[in-house]
């Protein structure tokens, strides 16, 4: 009799501490879909495109101007000491034909 009541206690302490972990999971938010800010845009073309197999891409191009559908471009340097543009966005779905 005793044995069984000390499994039953455990197994709600077990309980216990398996609800607060997913309570502090959760409030944190901890998972990929908050981590990475994803752009529902689309881009018209793509030529260095990295894509992964969760869906996700990101096109290393770098032009002249932002492309307008992109979120965040940073300036690059390239190797003709010009200014250049490469958007930094995570897109989802496919990469765009080649540029």
């Amino acid at each position: 009799m005793k044995s069984s009541t000390l499994l039953v206690i455990l197994c709600l302490q077990a309980a216990l501490v398996m609800g607060i972990f997913a309570a502090v999971a959760k409030e944190n938010a901890v998972g990929e879909s908050k981590a990475i800010d994803i752009n529902p845009g689309q881009l018209k073309c793509c030529t260095n495109c990295n894509f992964s197999f969760s869906g996700l891409y990101t096109c290393d191009d770098v032009n002249k101007d932002c492309v307008p559908v992109c979120k965040k471009c940073v300036a690059v340097q390239t190797y003709s000491s010009k200014t250049s543009f490469k958007c930094t966005d995570t897109f989802l779905g496919m990469c765009g034909p080649k540029c």
